[in-house]
């Protein structure tokens, strides 16, 4: 049985903590999280066997250094397809879907920033625009 790892009541209070925060440095986050933590070193162990499989996988490239193998979920199973030798159409649709959804997520997210940051540069544009005129009435 899976333990969770955060109890529902601290994982909304540490989020809430952190949207509020705006920018945060990684290990403050840790830090964090580091007391709330339930921590089990049998799903520690198989989570990091599972991150080191994962990432042995993703790494592979072809010449031209472009990656060739994706995890993706078919009929229910977790399983790596490698684009360049699977001969499984069904396997090749799952990891089309799975990068559409990742690639259209990443459009959605980059609007957002892109739209944060215009505005962020829209006011201290203005702000720089009220001290130039501050400035020329002295």
């Amino acid at each position: 049985m899976r333990t969770r790892r955060l109890e529902p009541k601290a994982r909304q209070m540490l989020r809430q903590r952190l949207y509020d925060a705006g920018e945060i440095k990684t290990e403050e986050v840790m830090d964090m999280v580091r007391p709330y933590l339930n921590f089990n070193p049998n799903e520690a162990k198989e989570k990091e066997v599972r991150c080191v499989a994962h990432q042995l996988m993703a790494g592979l490239r072809d010449e031209k250094g472009v990656r060739t193998t994706f995890a993706c979920n078919i009929d229910g199973v977790s399983k790596y397809v490698n684009v360049d030798s699977s001969n499984d159409p069904i396997a090749l649709r799952g990891v089309e879907s799975q990068l559409r959804m990742k690639l259209d997520g990443l459009y959605i997210s980059k609007a957002k920033a892109s739209k944060r940051r215009m505005e962020v540069e829209g006011q201290m544009s203005m702000d720089l625009d009220e001290v130039a005129e501050g400035e020329g009435n002295n």
